[in-house]
């Protein structure tokens, strides 16, 4: 590793670190701020009087029991020559089977609707970006360990990343947790380990960490500050991509949210050490329109 390398890397760690420290200061003052938490276990009180799907900000990281909740997400890249190439419907859908206990099934990648175009069910076909019209599905669960001013519970997951031949498998499992500065104010953190398990020669074990800072703008509008980082745990120095984005999202009804989020996908991650001449860290671009249905 040369000089400039050696000087990428570190600025890429300096990076890393002024994210993890940022969620840092985010969580010990959130903690001190607030402190009204429960435990899990049996009936959850509701955090909000508020109809379904109003103050989302206040609300926690699960419905509560027999809660259906379907996330269609539409991801469309936006990057610099390649508008809508590819494009792809990724639908989540969720239930929760008590207060403390969700599953669903997933098509967005652990970033959340900060995945990147080209999975679940992509419509561009091979010669715009898509490999295959439908490679890949996940299996979530959540439980519930914490309530109140501070959300927290076990986040795990089961991903066929490539249903096809050579099949990729991957196992996700960490926390997914909520501060709640204020009642108009919140971080959401979803950090998890991604372990290999096919192949693990060619697919190594990862690092996903979204996170979204959230705003109640009105009782029915919430904007979201989104970033985080992901990268080959073996290799974070050298892979890591850490997205910029702002969100939106309105509430229609009890039953009907609408959203839309623009990010820069690797606005402060690692970048080529050779980039080709005339490209930007801005270059690569998408877009998310989200549909959320509430049963």
């Amino acid at each position: 590793m040369n000089q400039a390398e050696r000087k990428d890397t570190m600025l890429g760690f300096s990076r890393i670190s002024a994210v993890t420290a940022l969620v840092a200061v985010f969580l010990c003052g959130g903690t001190v701020a607030r402190a009204e938490v429960t435990g899990g276990g049996g009936d959850v009180p509701a955090v909000s009087e508020a109809p379904m799907g109003k103050v989302a900000v206040r609300r926690g990281v699960q419905g509560p029991a027999g809660l259906f909740t379907a996330r269609l997400l539409l991801l469309i890249n936006a990057s610099k020559n390649n508008f809508g190439k590819p494009t792809s419907l990724a639908p989540d859908l969720y239930y929760a089977l008590s207060d403390t206990v969700q599953i669903g099934l997933l098509h967005t990648l652990p970033m959340g609707w900060q995945s990147r175009p080209g999975g679940a069910l992509c419509l561009t076909g091979t010669s715009d970006g898509c490999p295959k019209v439908y490679d890949n599905v996940g299996f979530d669960f959540m439980y519930g360990l914490l309530y109140g001013d501070f959300h927290l519970s076990i986040h795990s997951s089961l991903y066929l990343l490539r249903i096809s031949d050579p099949t990729f498998v991957m196992w996700t499992v960490g926390l997914i947790g909520k501060f709640h500065f204020t009642d108009l104010v919140a971080l959401l953190f979803d950090p998890q380990i991604g372990i290999s398990l096919a192949d693990r020669r060619v697919n190594k074990d990862q690092l996903f960490v979204p996170l979204e800072l959230q705003f109640q703008a009105t009782p029915a509008v919430s904007v979201k500050l989104l970033s985080g980082v992901s990268g080959q745990l073996s290799a974070l120095g050298d892979t890591y991509v850490i997205p910029v984005g702002l969100g939106v999202i309105g509430n229609v009804s009890s039953s009907i949210d609408l959203g839309v989020r623009f990010s820069f996908d690797n606005l402060l991650g690692k970048q080529p050490p050779m980039p080709p001449p005339g490209t930007s860290r801005t270059d690569a671009r998408s877009i998310g329109l989200l549909l959320v249905i509430r049963a």
